[in-house]
C-alpha cells in the first residue's frame, strides 16, 4: 500500500506546492511576495506526465522566488 499522496499534476496544483515552499521557508506565501517570477516560464508540458520535471521546476521556482526577493541562501 502506497503511503505518498499523488497530486494531479496541474497548473493549479504546480504554483500551490510553490507557494507551500514559500511558505515552509519564510512563513508567508506566494502572494505576500512582489511578482518577480512569470510562474508560466516554469511550467511545461513534461510536468503533467513527468514527476521529477514536476517537482524540479517547482524547486526551480521556488528558488528563483526566493532569490529574486533577497532571500538567497548563504552557505558561508
Amino acid at each position: 500500500m502506497k503511503n505518498e499522496r499523488e497530486y494531479p499534476k496541474t497548473f493549479e496544483t504546480f504554483k500551490r506546492q510553490v507557494d507551500y515552499a514559500i511558505q515552509r521557508r519564510l512563513g508567508c506565501g506566494i502572494y505576500d511576495l512582489p511578482d518577480s517570477i512569470a510562474f508560466s516560464d516554469y511550467w511545461n508540458d513534461d510536468c503533467k506526465t513527468n514527476v521529477d520535471e514536476f517537482w524540479n521546476m517547482v524547486e526551480a521556482a521556488t528558488e528563483d522566488l526566493l532569490n529574486d526577493n533577497g532571500f538567497e541562501l548563504d552557505l558561508y
